[in-house]
């Protein structure tokens, strides 16, 4: 079953979350489908990325209870994968917790004038930290409101503290996210990179950021076919046969 579906066009991926009888609640398998989205834009022609829901009333609800995942942190743009490409995030309804994250990470918000957002972590009585990343992208005392009381953010007062760039009215969000989308792809690819990439290094990076990047590299290893050969000769008792893959 395709929970995330990837549709390109004119240098534009549009990234949609498709769990709509769960409101897009991420579980492992919609956390493993975006990574592998993630890793498709990277390696793509496209040259800016809109992550959008398949429904109206609820972008993401965040962490899925009953299947909780593991892996949520490699569904997160530029945390699971390292991006250099922008990517908008398109909203409408709820977003909730990790969903929160998703949008938090991306570079653009366009938000319909029914988007809602909520961390409702502290209400529930656990964190997985990711969204500490929020006080580089919030101002400080908004951000720590939001945080600890867990109270929702309407897209107006997210729009006043700068954390969306746009609001739409309802079913406008997508349309407008790709207009703005068609705008980044048509200027030049090399220099929208080099700016996301500086404006990401001068970004001050939370703690999950900073873990993030060490386990980039060190899952890279642990998949790698260098790791297997080196167990392969250990065991055969013979020099390996390296290929820095």
């Amino acid at each position: 079953m395709t929970l995330v579906r990837y549709e390109s066009a004119d240098h534009i991926a549009t990234i949609t979350m498709d769990r709509v009888a769960s409101h897009n609640a991420l579980n492992n398998a919609l956390c493993d489908e975006l990574q592998q989205a993630w890793r498709r834009f990277r390696d793509s022609d496209d040259r800016v990325a809109v992550l959008a829901s398949a429904e109206e009333k609820y972008f993401c609800v965040g962490a899925d209870v009953r299947d909780f995942p593991a892996n949520m942190w490699q569904a997160v743009p530029g945390l699971g994968v390292e991006l250099d490409k922008p990517v908008i995030a398109a909203t409408s309804g709820w977003v909730v917790g990790g969903g929160f994250v998703l949008v938090q990470m991306a570079d653009i918000c366009v938000a319909s004038e029914t988007t809602r957002f909520v961390y409702p972590e502290a209400k529930i009585g656990t964190t997985g930290g990711g969204v500490s990343s929020v006080l580089a992208r919030m101002p400080h005392k908004i951000a720590m409101e939001f945080l600890l009381v867990g109270e929702e953010l309407s897209a107006e007062r997210a729009y006043q503290i700068g954390f969306v760039n746009r609001i739409t009215p309802p079913g406008q969000h997508l349309a407008a996210a790709q207009e703005l989308a068609a705008k980044i792809a048509g200027n030049a690819p090399l220099v929208v990179q080099a700016l996301k990439k500086l404006a990401r290094d001068a970004m001050p990076k939370g703690p999950l950021e900073t873990v993030a990047e060490v386990r980039r590299q060190l899952d890279a290893i642990k998949d790698s076919e260098d790791l297997k050969e080196g167990a392969r000769a250990f065991s055969e008792k013979r020099k390996p046969r390296f290929t820095g893959r």
